[in-house]
């Protein structure tokens, strides 16, 4: 009995062995007619960004004081020019009226300096040369008159000199004076345009014209930097995160679509900026592209949130 299913067994692992050997064989390679090319699908990438303006602009007081008015809120839209809020300007207006009369006196002692050298003498050679002409004349013909003659012209030519060392004297003093009274003028303008800039930094100004987005200052406070920022909203960008997989694939200028919560239909973009350094979060790296609107959606909410999708080059 044994036997009979040691047999059975044999010829049993024989067929297995068999099937292996005729179905084992290598598969014949098909030729290049046969073979199918498939492109792999480019894809695309999503990602979550806010809107922005293109360019924020903060704005402070060059000056310290109290803030005396406030004329804006956040979301009042502006004009370029626009006064926005000022401080005290009472000191600022006393600063400049002192610069201005102090200009003013600096300039009537230059002219009064001026005035006094030109009406002094000046031509000492002048002087030293018609004196012997005069004296010449009234000498007489004799050897001793002119012998008198000759010494009265001596004693005429020795005063001119010390004259015309006097006179040169006070040209020196003159020209001095002058040098000294020019530059308390040019002290004077400049003190003068620094008390104008500091009144006119009692005002803030809209830059440009665009939408207030924050307002952090009340009438009665201290003056302090940044106290009021505005959007320039003509143009309007989406500023959203890729990740450090997904950024690859984009390029400057690539088109891309934005929907926005609260809009129907897609807005189209171009991205405008990729930035080259990632952040990282709970070791996540993403980086920061820039979209720009090719036409702002009317009804447009700076900081609301939006979804972009590129198509993956």
């Amino acid at each position: 009995m044994r036997w009979i299913v040691a047999g059975v067994a044999a010829v049993a692992a024989i067929g297995v062995t068999g099937t292996i050997m005729l179905t084992g064989g290598s598969t014949p390679t098909p030729t290049a007619s046969d073979q199918k090319v498939e492109r792999a699908s480019s894809g695309e990438v999503t990602a979550k960004g806010t809107v922005q303006p293109i360019t924020t602009q903060n704005l402070s007081f060059s000056v310290s004081g109290t803030v005396s008015s406030v004329s804006v809120k956040a979301g009042d839209t502006v004009t370029k020019g626009q006064e926005l809020a000022r401080i005290d300007q009472s000191e600022a207006k006393e600063a400049v009226a002192t610069a201005e009369d102090e200009l003013a006196d600096a300039k009537a002692s230059l002219t009064a300096v001026q005035a006094s050298a030109s009406a002094s003498p000046s031509a000492c050679a002048t002087t030293s040369t018609a004196r012997p002409s005069t004296s010449g004349g009234s000498g007489t013909t004799g050897s001793s008159g002119t012998s008198s003659s000759s010494a009265g012209t001596g004693g005429t030519g020795g005063g001119a000199a010390a004259n015309c060392g006097t006179k040169t004297g006070q040209t020196q003093n003159f020209i001095s004076s002058i040098l000294s009274a020019k530059q308390s003028v040019n002290t004077k303008t400049a003190a003068l345009a620094k008390a104008e800039r500091e009144l006119a930094g009692t005002v803030i100004t809209a830059p440009v014209a665009g939408k207030v987005l924050t307002v952090t200052i009340k009438a009665g406070d201290t003056a302090k930097s940044n106290v009021i920022s505005i959007g320039v909203v003509s143009t309007m960008v989406v500023k959203a995160s890729f990740s450090e997989a997904d950024i690859v694939s984009l390029t400057m200028g690539q088109s891309a679509t934005v929907t926005l919560p609260g809009h129907d239909g897609e807005y189209t973009a171009k991205i405008t900026e990729i930035a080259q350094t990632g952040v990282t979060s709970s070791n996540l790296v993403t980086y920061t592209v820039v979209l720009t609107f090719d036409k702002v959606p009317d009804g447009i909410l700076i900081g609301q949130s939006a979804n972009v999708t590129v198509s993956a080059s």
